[in-house]
């Protein structure tokens, strides 16, 4: 069974994995706007693969990352949901406990002004999310650290969970899928913080 992978958090990643999860196809478009380019790439991956969607499981990036990106993702996944096809989500800052690593930290400029951090150490049962001003944040041990994308310059130095999903894809995809995973979207703010 193919898989279909979408994340609109930030820019378009979109890509197609065979049935042990390894890549096909894997497109970083850095396409700025994905909302004008996202259908037609998803048309165009099936038509080339000659794929019947109702053969496919779907896995998507809940965020965080733009509200409008986030939004765009998860309106595809709510209608592949509504049509009952397979659809799977998670966050990008639970990636690398995914794959295994037990401590560190995930962070991105959450916009406002401020960078969203996730803390987390199961060692000690420890996880925290804040959001805190961007001129307050300094990054203290780089080799815990990761973060969305090295599009993103404060952080260019860490680690990127785009690029563990791109080279763990067998791991994270089949983890997700065996544990059902369908997480929300995450926003950094309330809609009501969002948008005031």
């Amino acid at each position: 069974m193919h898989s279909l992978y979408v994340d609109s958090t930030s820019g378009l990643v979109i890509g197609l994995l065979d049935s042990k999860f390894k890549w096909i196809e894997y497109a970083d478009t850095n396409e700025k706007k994905p909302s004008e380019v996202i259908h037609f790439e998803i048309y165009n991956l099936v038509q080339k693969y000659k794929l019947d969607l109702k053969d496919m499981n779907f896995f998507f990036s809940a965020g965080p990352g733009s509200y409008t990106g986030m939004r765009l993702g998860e309106g595809i996944a709510q209608i592949l949901a509504w049509d009952e096809k397979k659809v799977y989500s998670f966050h990008h800052f639970d990636v690398p406990e995914l794959i295994g690593i037990d401590k560190g930290y995930w962070v991105t400029n959450a916009f406002k002004g401020q960078v969203f951090i996730y803390n987390w150490d199961k060692k000690s049962g420890f996880a925290d999310k804040e959001l805190v001003n961007s001129a307050d944040f300094k990054i203290i041990d780089p080799e815990l650290g990761y973060t969305l994308s090295a599009d993103i310059k404060d952080f260019c130095h860490l680690k990127t969970t785009k690029e563990l999903i791109k080279n763990s894809s067998e791991k994270i995809f089949s983890i997700v899928l065996n544990m059902k995973l369908r997480e929300p979207p995450y926003y950094f703010r309330t809609l009501e913080e969002e948008f005031k």
